[in-house]
């Protein structure tokens, strides 16, 4: 059965392999990085270790998006904000000194991302920790998955690494960012030294479901352990990790990019093609956006602002966030949300969409009031018998008081505009909307087309199909 695969798993590991020239071209630039680094330590007068690791170190990168990740690590007895000064200090120093650039970037903590000869290089400080268990942030951990992960793989497993990062990229859930709530590299690779191959990860993904799969790699826990984590830890699947038995590999997770990796699979052993590792781009033209747009007879509503420069996850935690407290606004004022998504420009313009069955609704509401002989019953009467909002009633209908009443807004873009500060939004999506906010509907949407991304985005949102879904 395997064999039908071969073919087509030979050809995409011959374009995602690194080629010699690429590694020797990568190797001659961290090299000249780590000894910068290091020329530095006298110079500042203290004491840190320059370490290789992530992708490039296991040699699980894919050619083309080499993720070179060189973390600065430091005494655990040095204060954290010494960590910050004397990470980035020389983080910076050292690229200057090799004629680069430098930004600093927020995950965590503060970090460099260098470029360096066209190479971009993350120059993260740590702490140099003895065990897991005694580690200060997040980062410090990173170094053992990178240790664990070298010790337990062969050059034929690095491959199989390669295809399946590669599989998760093409259908859209390789990335543990909030953004994406996917598959981490690591849990990829995690994935691999458990299954012991591409194959068969797919063959048993195909049968995952969630909340039911747990992977105890050193096999810390007993099965009644494993059901009683598989109901407390957060994550769409359970994946212990084998250098921190408290922590879930897996949880970040969501359930919704766990099924498309378990129907994809599916899919790819059903038919097997080379487009889910390199997916084909679709022809996407004005008239076809607008086509889409006439043909579903809904209404499309955009809010569109811009945001902070922050760092991805808080800036899409925040996107997420307000989504949802636009969706609950959408639905306390009667308008029935199908579809909701967001967009994010280079520049931080944000696009948020919101499909409805209709985005304009009666003047006229019916609402219901109390039963007739309860305790509330005469301040419905009193509030409603003479109101300039009542168009008919109070009457009773069955046992309980009715009155028909002038909805407050009978437009989705007027909720938005009028009531916004009702939702529960992150605090710089509320900064953002305070400060500019426009509103587009339908084929006024496609104005939007000109920034850059978009119009490939928009078409994916309407479309929503998977291009790996056939018959």
């Amino acid at each position: 059965m395997y064999k039908d695969f071969l073919g087509i798993l030979d050809e995409v590991l011959g374009r995602i392999t690194p080629t010699p020239e690429e590694r020797r071209f990568i190797s001659k630039i961290v090299s000249e990085v780590i000894t910068a680094l290091e020329s530095l330590k006298s110079d500042y007068k203290i004491d840190y270790k320059v370490e290789i690791v992530g992708s490039y170190a296991k040699d699980t990168w894919l050619s083309g998006e080499a993720d070179i990740d060189i973390f600065l690590l430091f005494s655990p007895d040095l204060p954290q904000e010494s960590l910050g000064y004397y990470g980035l200090t020389i983080a910076k120093k050292a690229v200057e000194n090799l004629g680069g650039r430098w930004f600093e970037r927020y995950a965590t903590h503060p970090y460099i991302e260098a470029e360096v000869e066209g190479l971009t290089v993350d120059i993260v400080p740590a702490y140099a920790v003895e065990t897991p268990d005694k580690i200060i942030s997040p980062v410090d951990r990173t170094p053992f998955h990178t240790r664990y992960v070298k010790s337990r793989i062969d050059e034929e497993m690095k491959s199989q690494i390669r295809l399946l990062k590669k599989f998760m990229k093409g259908i859209g859930v390789y990335g543990a960012e909030i953004k994406v709530q996917g598959f981490s590299g690591y849990l990829a690779e995690l994935l691999i030294i458990y299954y012991g191959s591409f194959i068969e990860v797919i063959k048993n993904a195909s049968k995952w479901k969630p909340r039911k799969v747990f992977i105890d790699l050193e096999r810390f826990y007993s099965e009644r352990e494993r059901k009683k984590l598989l109901k407390i830890m957060p994550g769409a699947m359970v994946v212990i990790d084998p250098v921190d038995k408290a922590r879930n590999a897996a949880s970040a997770l969501s359930i919704q990019k766990m099924c498309e990796f378990v129907a994809a699979s599916k899919a790819f052993f059903k038919s097997p093609s080379v487009e889910f590792f390199f997916p084909p781009k679709p022809e996407i033209d004005q008239s076809r956006l607008e086509n889409l747009l006439k043909s579903r007879e809904t209404d499309i509503l955009a809010i569109v602002t811009i945001v902070p420069k922050l760092a991805e996850d808080i800036i899409w935690g925040q996107i997420y966030k307000s989504l949802d407290g636009l969706e609950t606004l959408f639905k306390k004022y009667n308008f029935k949300v199908l579809s909701k998504g967001a967009w994010l420009s280079k520049n931080n313009d944000l696009v948020m969409l919101y499909e409805f069955e209709t985005a304009k609704l009666p003047i006229t509401e019916k609402h219901l009031g109390p039963p007739v002989g309860s305790e509330n019953e005469n301040d419905f009467i009193f509030k409603y018998v003479n109101s300039p909002n009542t168009i008919a009633g109070p009457f009773i209908e069955g046992s309980r008081w009715i009155v028909f009443r002038k909805r407050k807004c009978t437009t989705a873009s007027e909720v938005v505009k009028v009531y916004y500060e009702e939702a529960r939004l992150g605090k710089h999506i509320y900064e953002s909307f305070n400060m500019k906010m426009q509103i587009l509907q339908n084929q006024d949407i496609l104005k939007l087309t000109s920034i850059d991304g978009f119009k490939e985005f928009l078409h994916s949102w309407l479309v929503k199909k998977p291009f790996w879904l056939k018959k």
